[in-house]
C-alpha cells in the first residue's frame, strides 16, 4: 500500500506531460503559417534538427525546412492565400512569415532556396508588401512586384523566369545582404517582367552582374525547363492540379518561351536556291513571319514584329553566338559555288550604339579569308550597317533583341564572298 502515493505521482506526471504535449500541438497549430496542400513521392519537412514524412494537411510554421527526393514534390498555401510549389530534389527553408491580416503592408516574409527548384505565386502579404519580401539563393537575393515566378538555385547558379508580374535579381554581397529584406537596388541588380516573353534572368558564380538569356539557350534546357515550366498553378484551384500532369504544360510552355523564330531569311521564289545556302525559304514563306528589314536581292530578312519591343530600353553590350549561315563564291562571270561559314562572333554595344563582327568562311577555289566588320545600330529600327570598305555587312537585331542576322559580301581576288547568317544572343 505504501507504493501507491508514489505511483499515483508518477501517474500524475505522465498526464503533466501528456497535456504540455497536447498543449504544445495546439499551440503550434496555432502558430502555423501554411498547409501542405499536396505531397508526392518521398518527401520531408525537417524542424528543430528532426525529420518526418509530409503529408497532406501539415502546417508550416517559420523554421521550416522542406526537402524534396527525386521522386518528391510538395505544395503549399499560406495563410494569406501565396502559393508556393517546391519541385523534386529541392530544399526550401520558411525563414521567416509574419502576415497581419488586418495590415497587410506591415507583412514580412523570407524564404531560402539552397538548392532545386521552387514556383512561388505571390499572395496579400507580397503583393501588399514589395519591400519585404525576400527570397534568397546561395549566390542571388529576389524581390517581387506582385508576381508568379519560377526560381532555380545551385552553389554555381541561378536562373529565374516570370510568368507573371515582375521580380528584381541581385547578387549577394556586402551590400545586398542576405539578411536582409525586400528586393535589393543595387547597381547589379537587374529586373525581369513578364513582358519579356521567352528570357530568363541568370547569375553565375562570380559573374559580375546578371544576365537576360532566352530559355531555350540555357545549358541543360531540356532538364530545366519541364521542371520549371510543367505546373499550372491558379489561386482557384490551391495548386492540387499540378502534380496530376506528370508531363510539361503546354500553356505555361508557351507562355516562356518564343513559339517561333523572331528572324527568317527569305529568297526570291523565282530563283533557285544558292550554292551553299541551306539557311533560307521561299519569299512568301518567309513573309509569314513578318515585314522585311534588310536584303541584296537574294537574301532578305524577315522579322517578327508581334514581340516584346526592348530596342529602346537595351543599354548593355550583348554577344551572340551563330546559329546558322549560308555562304557562297561569287566569280567574276557571276557564277557561285558553294562555301562554309567556320565560325565568327557579333557583339553588339546598345549603350554606344555600335556593333563589331567577325566570320571565317571558306571557298575551294580561294581558301579561307576573315570577314571582319563594325558599325552603328540603329536603335529606333534595331537596322545595323557597317561603314568599312573591306567587307559590307548589312543586318537587323529582333525586337526583342534576342536574335541578329545579317547578310555580308566581301571581295576576295576578282570575286567575292557573299552569304547570310543568323545569330542567338
Amino acid at each position: 500500500m505504501c507504493g501507491l502515493p508514489g505511483r499515483t505521482r508518477l501517474l500524475r506526471l505522465v498526464l503533466m506531460m501528456l497535456a504540455l504535449v497536447a498543449l504544445a500541438q495546439q499551440v503550434r497549430a496555432s502558430v502555423a503559417v501554411g498547409e501542405v496542400t499536396l505531397s508526392i513521392g518521398a518527401s520531408q519537412i525537417e524542424r528543430e534538427g528532426k525529420r518526418e514524412p509530409v503529408t497532406k494537411g501539415y502546417g508550416i510554421i517559420p523554421g521550416d525546412t522542406i526537402h524534396t527526393s527525386a521522386s518528391g514534390h510538395v505544395h503549399i498555401r499560406f495563410i494569406d492565400g501565396a502559393l508556393v510549389s517546391v519541385r523534386p530534389d529541392s530544399m526550401l527553408r520558411v525563414v521567416e512569415y509574419r502576415y497581419d491580416a488586418a495590415d497587410p503592408s506591415a507583412s514580412l516574409i523570407k524564404f531560402h532556396l539552397e538548392t532545386g527548384t521552387v514556383r512561388g505565386i505571390s499572395g496579400k502579404a507580397a503583393q501588399a508588401a514589395h519591400d519585404k519580401f525576400r527570397l534568397n539563393t546561395p549566390l542571388v537575393a529576389i524581390g517581387v512586384k506582385g508576381t508568379d515566378f519560377v526560381t532555380q538555385a545551385s552553389a554555381k547558379r541561378a536562373v529565374v523566369l516570370v510568368n507573371q508580374g515582375a521580380i528584381v535579381l541581385a547578387p549577394l554581397d556586402n551590400v545586398c545582404r542576405a539578411d536582409g529584406f525586400g528586393p535589393c537596388t543595387t547597381s547589379r541588380a537587374r529586373e525581369l517582367a513578364e513582358s519579356m516573353n521567352g528570357m530568363a534572368l541568370v547569375y553565375r558564380q562570380a559573374a559580375v552582374e546578371p544576365v537576360l538569356q532566352p530559355v531555350n539557350t540555357l545549358k541543360g534546357a531540356e532538364h530545366i525547363a519541364p521542371a520549371l515550366l510543367q505546373e499550372r498553378v491558379s489561386q482557384a484551384d490551391t495548386a492540387t492540379a499540378v502534380a496530376d500532369s506528370r508531363s510539361p504544360g503546354p500553356a505555361l510552355l508557351d507562355a516562356l518561351t518564343p513559339r517561333t523564330k523572331s528572324l527568317t531569311w527569305g529568297r526570291w521564289v523565282t530563283q533557285a536556291t544558292a550554292p551553299g545556302d541551306n539557311l533560307t525559304v521561299p519569299f512568301m514563306e518567309a513573309l509569314r513571319t513578318g515585314p522585311v528589314t534588310v536584303g541584296d536581292g537574294y537574301y532578305f530578312l524577315f522579322r517578327k514584329e508581334n514581340v516584346s519591343n526592348f530596342l529602346s530600353s537595351a543599354s548593355s553590350v550583348a554577344r551572340f553566338r551563330l546559329q546558322g549561315g549560308a555562304a557562297s563564291y561569287r566569280e567574276p562571270s557571276n557564277l557561285l559555288s558553294a562555301a562554309s561559314i567556320d565560325g565568327g562572333s557579333l557583339s553588339i554595344d546598345f549603350g554606344r550604339n555600335t556593333f563589331s563582327t567577325q566570320l571565317s568562311v571558306t571557298a575551294q577555289s580561294v581558301g579561307t579569308h576573315a570577314v571582319a566588320a563594325s558599325g552603328t545600330i540603329d536603335r529606333t529600327t534595331g537596322i545595323f550597317l557597317s561603314n568599312g570598305a573591306a567587307a559590307r555587312v548589312a543586318g537587323a537585331v529582333s525586337l526583342d533583341t534576342s536574335e541578329a542576322g545579317y547578310f555580308f559580301s566581301k571581295p576576295v581576288g576578282n570575286g567575292a564572298l557573299v552569304g547570310a547568317t543568323l545569330w542567338q544572343r
